[in-house]
């Protein structure tokens, strides 16, 4: 359980509503990453504001000469814990907010943000399938990686009058894009038949290096998107995670799911997490770490910190159903009893 998608082949319909983030001002990019290039390239801020809590990736995507990188801090509830930064915005700049696993943690900063003149990208990378966004957000950046078995993909949304750079756009690197494919078909027929498990390496060589400068999705991944059964998607999550809850709330982060969320999965946090994660994985059962900061962020930023040495992710998504459900939670009350 858990790990990345096979490729998409055997799940898709004749889409019936096109998904939000297919029917607005967007451009389809090779990766998340891609995006932020992207916006900070075309908008030139002074200042990118990235929470303390957040993907190395997109920590280096913000990164161009000339541009200063700045965090505010997060809390161990994925909430933003202070408001003095707020009073350092000038006009311009790009101020990036997470919807950490499809929640909305950060809106009222969000509008405080607008007020002194940034530029807000609301990174729902993790809530992609969300019925609603942030009102304050200019642009909205998704990776469907994370919710579907496609090879590459991020897109880049723009809302209201926000400028949307409509220039050319390469293909992304040809040998990261083999391995991608490649990798997901692989997982694909793990899932199917069993076997080894070598798609592992390859996607972590993937995450590695995935493009980070700007370019497009490639034709296969645009075309999934157009033919997946979104509403199966959001429907299974859903159920999975009120299952987990009901069994683990008192472990979650966010016990209580609102309708407008499709999550990305089950964060628990747990003080002996790494002991507990490896005899999961011992069980084949594989809980992501949404992240590790240690050496990307700093360490002032001790509250973030605590939260990134004891979070794990249980998987909830469209893979699943109830009685996996229920095996995965049974064995992982055995093991933090043990």
């Amino acid at each position: 359980m858990g790990g990345m998608f096979g490729l998409e082949l055997f799940n898709t319909v004749k889409v019936m509503q096109v998904p939000r983030f297919l029917n607005e001002h967007y451009r389809l990019l090779a990766t998340a990453r891609c995006a932020v290039k992207l916006l900070v390239r075309t908008l030139h801020p002074a200042t990118v504001w990235l929470p303390s809590y957040i993907c190395g990736v997109l920590i280096e995507a913000a990164r161009e000469p000339g541009v200063r990188v700045r965090f505010y801090s997060v809390g161990e509830s994925l909430q933003v814990m202070e408001d003095d930064w707020l009073s350092e915005i000038i006009a311009g700049d790009l101020v990036i907010f997470a919807d950490y696993f499809g929640f909305d943690t950060w809106s009222s900063h969000g509008a405080r943000a607008k007020t002194r003149g940034a530029r807000i990208v609301e990174d729902a990378c993790q809530a992609m399938l969300n019925k609603n966004f942030s009102p304050h957000s200019d642009y909205v950046i998704f990776s469907p990686r994370k919710f579907i078995g496609v090879p590459d993909g991020g897109i880049l949304l723009a809302k209201k009058d926000a400028y949307l750079p409509e220039t050319y756009l390469p293909p992304p690197p040809a040998k990261w894009l083999l391995r991608a494919t490649n990798a997901a078909i692989i997982r694909s027929e793990f899932d199917r038949y069993g076997g080894d498990q070598r798609w592992f390496k390859m996607f972590r060589w993937i995450e590695r290096n995935g493009p980070l400068e700007p370019t497009r999705m490639s034709d296969l991944s645009a075309g999934i998107l157009q033919v997946v059964d979104w509403a199966f998607i959001k429907r299974r999550r859903r159920q999975n995670y009120k299952f987990l809850s009901a069994e683990l709330g008192d472990l979650a982060i966010f016990p209580d799911l609102s309708l407008d969320v499709v999550p990305l999965g089950f964060p628990i946090c747990i003080p002996n997490r790494d002991r507990v994660r490896r005899s999961l994985f011992d069980e084949q059962i594989y809980p992501p770490v949404h992240w590790d900061i240690a050496d990307v962020v700093p360490h002032e930023f001790a509250a973030s910190h605590r939260l990134a040495s004891q979070i794990m992710t249980l998987p909830c998504d469209q893979r699943y159903d109830r009685d996996e459900m229920l095996h995965m939670t049974s064995r992982l009350k055995c093991h933090l009893s043990a």
